[in-house]
């Protein structure tokens, strides 16, 4: 079994019924690694020509074998411009021809299914979505369209209203525990509230725990940090995973200090406490806003280390009473 205990449900609505699965699903969630590892599962099961009683592939069949990179009766929508190394993430119109034409011809296997894949679907633009849109609308003789995206709002809802959708729901904090510690990853229990209770992103960033580590030591000095340390290090994971980072950093000051609750570092509670009783609230909001512009830049070149430096100047005359 390939997928996470707390998908089995899921897999078993998917599956209910084989031979009468809709044309189109949305897999939303608030956990892109665990949605595109399930969608991939799913694709795998439709292709399988001998797949389990459980409906899981069975690995051994010639379409098994293809796997579903390399099967003929997938298409992966891929970012022409990201291919020729043009820093832009938008799927375009162009990027949609190509699986309108795939969907046009037969499928290798005898009753088989021609399977479309759009992983991040938010980043379809406006054109993109209307081209998509009309494969959903009057979709071709056993086809299979799977979008994976964060939120619904990111997709038009002429679109959200021609597919089945898959909400896929965060595990509780037993089935994360139990996963750390089938998987050999007891001791990274206590950072699971870091990365909102999902061990699947807390495991893929098991490396990065150490700059995070030296990152939140100067954190915690509020006032009293060196700016000096402020170095590229921050940067090691780019600028919007130290922004997301100061984001969570900044929303537990703002959560304690208006409720004396907390969120993502409940290991540093008493630390976050006092800094939240030191804060100045408007500096702690405009922080919160700096942050958010910043992320909200699009995919362009910009000055890292410059934003960088900025937000943590700000960051240090928060405590400036």
């Amino acid at each position: 079994m390939n997928i996470y205990p707390w998908h089995k449900s899921l897999w078993a609505e998917i599956f209910s019924n084989k031979l009468k699965m809709p044309h189109a699903y949305i897999f939303y969630g608030a956990q892109p690694m665990e949605i595109n590892k399930f969608a991939d599962e799913v694709i795998k099961s439709a292709l399988c020509s001998k797949p389990t009683k459980e409906h899981f592939a069975c690995g051994e069949c010639q379409d098994c074998l293809w796997g579903e990179t390399n099967h003929p009766d997938v298409n992966r929508v891929v970012n022409r411009s990201e291919a020729k190394n043009l820093k832009t993430d938008i799927l375009k119109v162009n990027d949609i021809r190509e699986a309108k034409e795939f969907l046009q011809t037969s499928s290798h296997q005898t009753n088989g299914k021609k399977i479309v894949t759009i992983y991040g679907a938010h980043r379809l633009n406006k054109a993109a979505s209307n081209a998509i849109l009309k494969i959903v609308e009057e979709p071709p003789d056993d086809c299979l369209v799977i979008f994976t995206v964060n939120n619904l709002n990111n997709l038009l809802p002429t679109i959200i209203s021609r597919c089945r959708l898959i909400a896929f729901p965060k595990p509780s904090i037993d089935d994360s525990i139990e996963f750390m510690k089938q998987t050999d990853n007891a001791d990274l229990i206590h950072s699971l509230s870091l990365y909102n209770n999902s061990p699947l992103e807390l495991i893929n960033d098991k490396d990065m725990l150490t700059d995070i580590n030296i990152i939140l030591g100067e954190l915690k000095k509020g006032q009293e940090i060196d700016l000096m340390k402020v170095n590229s290090m921050w940067l090691n994971n780019g600028l919007a995973w130290i922004v997301n980072f100061l984001q969570k950093w900044a929303y537990e000051l703002l959560l304690c200090k208006l409720s004396k609750r907390h969120s993502y570092f409940p290991n540093d509670i008493e630390v976050v406490s006092k800094l939240a009783l030191s804060a100045d609230l408007s500096k702690l909001l405009i922080y919160q806003k700096s942050l958010n512009t910043i992320k909200a830049y699009p995919q362009i070149a910009v000055n890292k280390e410059i934003n960088l430096n900025s937000v943590m100047i700000e960051y240090k005359i928060i405590f400036n009473n």
